[in-house]
Parts: C-alpha cells; structure tokens; sequence
C-alpha cells in the first residue's frame, strides 16, 4: 500500500532520518558482519534515506532500490548522483528480477505496508542467492495496539487485516528455509514496537 498524506510527510523529514541512522541502523549493523558484497536490493526505498545508509555502513558494490511510491522514486533519484545506486518504481511482492539475483536484501520497515506479506517473502527468497542475508527492522499488528501506535493505527493506511505478528513472521521465514540468526524486539521509550532480525537462506 502506498502512504498517505500524513505518512509521506512523516517519512520525508529529518526527525525520521536521523532515528533510522542513530538508532535503527545501529541495532542493524549489531547483527550482521555483512560488507564489501556485491549486489543489495533494498525493499520499499521512500527517498533514499536508508540507501544511502546501507552504502555508507555497509559498502555495497551496487544497490538496487525500490519502492511502490512514484513520487518518493522521483525524490530519491534527485538526491544522489551515485552511479552504484539505481531507484526503480516496484512493487516488493511482484519482483521483477532474476532468481538468485541478489547478496543482501535490506527493509527499513516496508513489509507491514503489503496485504501480501507471504507473497513478499517468498519473492524475496525467489531473488536472493543461496546463505544471502535478509537485514529487517519492520512492525507487526502488535506494534499499533501500544503508545503512539494506538494513534498512528487510526490515521495510517495500513493493511491491518492481514498484517502479521512477530512469531506468525518468523515462523514463516522458517517455513521458507531462512535460519534467523539475530532477532530483537524494541520499544525505545514506549513509542512503538518494532522487531529487527537477520536471516540466511539456507
């Protein structure tokens, strides 16, 4: 699903940047030694924010970026000139790419936007080399029953009937022969709930 309003405004500030680099990346980088591979796909992009981020900590050859939105597409493209880094207009659970295409595969927090969230994962297997990585920091239905999510479920548009919890997420990852290594629930502040992980497809 796309943004609304409220969220597009939300996700293109500098309060929203400078929480995904000084405290969502850095539970990210705990969990993974990955650096220097060649190919990562980045998995709902908005404007460039977290790519930029996954180039600078994690030094990609090349990144692959995309996102359902556009206009966030647009903005991205116009705040980079780095060739290793191209911005495509894709939606995350109809991928149109190779199998075995990529290194890595990044989520800054996309996957509880698809209805479809089953159908990501498994396009998200389909495209990731064999022991590729999957490095997400996402939210689940539980995330909006506390704190400010309580407020955010009334004016975001999110697939809430079909949204995931924790546990029903991991397990499917299992089901699809990921080996989660890393995994960690957080609630800075009593703000809002959210799980990090990193998986390998075995």
């Amino acid at each position: 699903m796309k943004l609304n309003k409220l969220e597009f405004m939300a996700m293109n500030n500098p309060v929203r940047a400078f929480v995904q680099e000084k405290y969502e990346l850095n539970i990210l980088r705990a969990m993974t030694s990955l650096k220097g591979i060649d190919s990562v796909l980045e998995i709902g992009c908005g404007n460039g924010t977290g790519t930029k981020l996954i180039k600078k900590y994690f030094a990609p050859k090349n990144i692959t970026a995309i996102d359902l939105d556009e206009k966030m597409i647009e903005i991205a493209r116009e705040r980079t000139t780095d060739p290793s880094i191209s911005y495509t207009c894709m939606d995350a659970s109809k991928l149109d790419f190779s199998n075995e295409q990529f290194d890595a595969i990044f989520d800054f927090g996309i996957i509880h936007h698809i209805p479809d969230w089953k159908g990501c994962l498994q396009e998200l297997k389909r495209v990731l080399k064999p022991n590729g990585q999957l490095i997400f920091e996402d939210l689940s239905i539980d995330s909006f029953t506390i704190g400010i999510g309580k407020l955010w479920r009334i004016v975001s548009a999110h697939p809430y009937d079909s949204m995931y919890t924790p546990k029903e997420f991991t397990e499917y990852m299992k089901k699809l022969n990921f080996k989660i290594i890393h995994y960690q629930e957080s609630n800075p502040l009593k703000f809002i709930r959210f799980f990090s992980l990193n998986a390998v497809l075995q």
